[in-house]
Formats: structure tokens, sequence, C-alpha cells
């Protein structure tokens, strides 16, 4: 009930731009959609004009391929937030693009375009096509990843073995090992191919790392969204089995002092966001 997404005109072979965000719930949100992609009266009555649009169209789509056709997301308002499209060129191929003005999601788009680079050729993130930084903005735009979410979101041995084939593209040993890490390991980022094969999407908070953090960050993200009020001591216990065969796979046989570092990097992350409960949430794991 907020003028956030702006999309073409529907057409069939533009029913891809059309996509509601609401991840594992949203009923209210659902029906709505539905009506909206079934009932032309519903589309006529939440029609906007490009004049009443809040965001730099004109600009964005001078950055675009030409005769490009594009849907957006203005994002969620505050200090990271971001404006992503999908998109359609001309030749019928697939994009997807970020735009940022705001520091701190400059900052997450600078980071994300220097992973993408990174991972060039991996098959583990989208292919970086073409970015623009313009010292006010920031622009990129990757392939369209083809694919769906998973449909089990539970830690299984398929996750186990994603998470370990991310973290061994470096590793740093030290009083305690470091590795890459895509930062934000959760379902909600995670897209899988027709063939089945696991794609990680979103990779601004990807850098160096404690060992076991992409996992730790699944394990509990998963928890905090659909068991809230389990202590996060009893969900690392029913999941030792994954968070074992994890370690072992880097020769590590006592992963505690690792679980305690993400404990402590989680809890400084979300006091610097103002989640002071949210933090509190960890604290038991150390």
């Amino acid at each position: 009930f907020r003028t956030s997404y702006y999309f073409p005109s529907l057409t069939e072979e533009r029913r891809f731009l059309y996509g509601l965000y609401t991840p594992f719930g949203g009923g209210l949100a659902k029906k709505y959609w539905k009506a909206f992609c079934g009932c032309s009266l519903v589309r006529m009555l939440t029609r906007v004009s490009n004049p009443d649009n809040e965001f730099p169209y004109s600009q964005i789509m001078s950055l675009m391929p030409k005769d490009s056709v594009v849907s957006f997301n203005l994002g969620t308002p505050g200090l990271e937030q971001k404006i992503s499209m999908l998109g359609l060129e001309s030749n019928g191929n697939h994009f997807f693009a970020k735009y940022s003005t705001k520091e701190g999601a400059m900052s997450l788009s600078r980071n994300e375009l220097r992973i993408l680079s990174t991972l060039k050729g991996t098959n583990l993130a989208p292919d970086l096509y073409d970015f623009k930084d313009g010292g006010d903005y920031v622009f990129f735009r990757t392939s369209c990843v083809d694919g769906h979410s998973p449909n089990d979101i539970s830690i299984n041995d398929d996750i186990v073995k994603l998470a370990v084939s991310i973290n061994k593209i470096k590793v740093v040993d030290g009083e305690l090992k470091t590795c890459f890490c895509h930062g934000d390991f959760t379902p909600w980022n995670l897209v899988v191919s027709p063939i089945g094969e696991f794609k990680m999407i979103d990779w601004e908070l990807a850098g160096e790392y404690e060992l076991g953090y992409d996992l730790f960050v699944y394990i509990t993200q998963v928890a905090a969204k659909f068991n809230p009020e389990k202590p996060l001591t009893e969900v690392m216990n029913q999941n030792q089995k994954y968070v074992d065969d994890y370690f072992t796979s880097f020769d590590v046989l006592n992963w505690t002092p690792y679980l305690k570092a993400f404990a402590n990097r989680k809890i400084a992350y979300e006091k610097s966001k103002g989640d002071f409960d949210y933090a509190k949430r960890f604290e038991c794991l150390l």
C-alpha cells in the first residue's frame, strides 16, 4: 500500500518482469498480487504517471541498453535502500540491475561489484554485464538467475556442501581460520536452477569472515524467522551433525571458538543497526 513497485505494460513475453517479494508468507499480499495480475481493473486503479514517480527514472534508463523494458522495486526505506530492477533487452536477453544513491547502499553495491568480479567463471554468482560508479550513485547490471527458491529451507547436506564450496575459495590460517564468505548465506538468497544446481544472489555483504560464518548465519536466520522463541543454544544442538560435517571439511575438531566469534560479530552488527533485542538473542552462544 505504498508506491514502491513500477511495472511495464503486462504482456505474455514480459510476465517474468512481474513479481511481488513475499518471503515465506504474506497471505494478504499474495491475494492482492493474484488480483493485480489477473484483473485489468486492479491494474488500472493502481496506475501512476511518470511525473509522479519519486525516483530518477530517466537517469536509470539512460544507463540501460537501448530499448530495454524494465520493472522497478524501490526497496525498503532506510540507510541501505537501493532500487532493484528486472529487465528485458530488445534481443530477448533477461537481466537484473541495482541502482544506489545512499551512502550505505553505495558502499554495499561497491563491495558486491568487487565480489562479482572475483567470482567470474565460478558459476556460483550471476555474471556481471556492466556497471558505472558516478560518485553520487552506483549502478550495475548482471545476468538474471534462472530458477526458484528452495522448496525446503531447513539445513541439509546440500546446503553444507554449498557453504564449503564457497568458503574454500579462500582460507587463511591464523589463531582462528578465516575464509571467503557470502555474508548473508540464507534461503532467500539461494536460487535453485531448473537442473537442481544452487546459485547464490545478493553478494553485497561478502568478504573474509571466521570459518563457519556462512553456516551459522543460515542456521540462526532460519530459526529467527520460523522459531523466534527457541533459544539459539537449542537450535545449534539440533544442528550439530551439520556443523560437525562442515568443520571436518576444514580439519577443525573444536568449532566452539568459531561459534563465539560469529556471535560477537552478530551482536556488534545488530547493535550498530539499533536492533538491541535481536542482538541479545546471540548472547547465549557466548
